[in-house]
């Protein structure tokens, strides 16, 4: 007898919008934080980080060992997780998540000096907010 086992395949994440995120997936290597921090700070104008304020940014946790960085936002255009991870090719990717992790929106291939600018644009920033 030809016996044939039938199973049932488990759908396979790439981390795509609409997804739960899967941080360890998403993950590419390790960080570190203390580093970039100071990299993104110079970066945004003044030395610091004005931006958050508006984005009403909280609760920052590096999760993964140090391959990524999620806080939380009330932004105009985002509410809920923003997940950090740095690529292979030392570009980051932003996950926009839901606060229960689903995927909203993804940002790839982002420079460090671009970093600040793409998340305002991305969690609040509108015409208005022009100087």
């Amino acid at each position: 007898m030809n016996y044939t086992k039938k199973t049932k395949e488990l759908p396979v994440s790439n981390n795509a919008i609409g997804e739960k995120i899967d941080v360890k997936k998403a993950s590419c290597r390790e960080w570190d934080l203390q580093e970039h921090y100071k990299y993104i700070k110079q970066a945004a104008p003044s030395g610091g980080f004005p931006y958050s304020w508006s984005w009403g940014f909280n609760s920052p946790v590096i999760v993964v060992k140090n391959k990524a960085l999620r806080f939380t936002v009330q932004g105009h255009f985002h509410k809920g997780h923003v997940y950090i991870v740095l690529d292979f090719m030392d570009t980051f990717t932003i996950y926009y998540t839901s606060n229960q992790g689903n995927i909203k929106k993804i940002s790839k291939d982002i420079y460090i000096d671009q970093l600040i600018e793409v998340l305002d644009n991305e969690i609040e920033r509108i015409p208005k907010y022009v100087r």
